[in-house]
């Protein structure tokens, strides 16, 4: 009875093994000719060769047309360029067989070659592709946390002004500055040039330093350089009072003012801007409060520069008599206006503020 029983079940489970629709893949089939005419260098194998290549080509257009029958109507995307890829890499050559025959007194070699392509090869190349593309995916999100990273060094090392070469540079400028002011657009050049070659990630002083130099030649370019430099250190005072400098080029003294209140409120011992605003005062005539900013700009750091020095000297000659208003001269206005900007430019090192972290 009980060999009977186990007769009885693996011959039910045989039956329903049997039963069981399987699901088998979909082949086709490809047959394609391939045709090369032999030229004088040529031997039989490489014209061989280049027959069967050809025939490769116009099986692989012949399997291209079922490849895109095949993703639409599994709604895939494909590209032309996967469609060629998948065509190529999915196709199995199963036989090749070469003919040949004279046209023209010329050899020539025909190949004919029978090859298939199967839903499970596009299936397994699909997922290679997904694979692929998650891959270029998780590529590109690193790719932009590498330039998100590198970006944030640039500006740490812009708002820091840490740049060696940078400061290099700077050094040789300054001394052919002090050689001739003459030099002014050679050297604005040649920062520029640098700029250029480190795409514009350069320290917020090498655009003060080229604004100044635009201050120095009448370039219409300052707007842009200290925008720039401002761009890259908000806070500093620095670019600011530079600015105030330029408005006192436009005889903006008011304009001036305004710029050396906005620097000083970045920080208020930073004597270049207290210096810079008795010049606007002094030229507008408030020669007693002129006096009182240029003496605080002296007390905080000023007293070390002749330029500031020749300017209080200035505002006393005037000021002897007790007149509390005087007039400059046009030759003595741009004097004083060009003594400021030539000592800044001089003398950014000593006057470049540091950002507080």
């Amino acid at each position: 009875m009980k060999i009977a029983r186990r007769i009885a079940t693996a011959t039910l489970a045989a039956a329903l093994l049997c039963s069981m629709p399987f699901a088998e893949a979909r082949t086709q089939t490809i047959e394609a000719t391939g045709v090369y005419q032999m030229g004088e260098n040529d031997t039989i194998a490489t014209a061989k060769e280049n027959a069967k290549k050809a025939a490769l080509r116009a099986a692989a257009e012949q399997a291209g047309v079922y490849v895109r029958s095949y993703s639409k109507t599994k709604n895939l995307k494909l590209t032309d360029d996967q469609v060629e890829v998948i065509s190529m890499q999915t196709m199995q050559v199963k036989n090749c067989t070469f003919t040949q025959d004279y046209t023209n007194n010329t050899l020539v070699i025909h190949a004919v070659i029978r090859a298939t392509v199967d839903d499970d090869d596009f299936q397994n190349f699909q997922k290679r592709l997904d694979e692929r593309d998650r891959i270029e995916d998780l590529q590109s999100q690193l790719d932009a946390e590498k330039a998100k990273t590198q970006a944030a060094l640039n500006r740490k090392m812009q708002q820091s002004g840490d740049d060696p070469y940078a400061s290099m540079i700077a050094e040789q400028e300054l001394q052919k500055f002090q050689q001739n002011v003459q030099y002014a657009a050679v050297i604005r050049k040649e920062f520029a040039d640098f700029v250029d070659q480190r795409a514009g990630v350069v320290p917020a002083d090498i655009y003060g330093r080229m604004a100044l130099l635009d201050l120095c030649t009448g370039s219409d370019l300052f707007q842009r350089d200290i925008d720039k430099a401002m761009e890259i250190a908000p806070k500093d005072p620095l670019y600011y009072t530079i600015s105030a400098l330029q408005a006192l080029r436009q005889e903006d003294y008011y304009g001036a003012e305004a710029l050396a209140d906005q620097a000083l409120r970045f920080d208020k011992r930073y004597w270049p801007s207290y210096y810079v605003r008795a010049i606007a005062k002094g030229f507008r005539g408030s020669t007693r409060k002129a006096i009182a900013d240029c003496d605080t700009a002296i007390k905080r750091g000023g007293e070390n520069h002749r330029y500031v020095m020749l300017y209080r000297a200035k505002l006393e000659r005037i000021f002897v008599g007790r007149h509390n208003y005087e007039n400059f001269t046009t030759p003595a206005y741009q004097e004083i206006v060009d003594d400021a900007i030539h000592g800044f430019y001089r003398d950014m090192d000593q006057i470049k503020h540091k950002n507080k972290r």
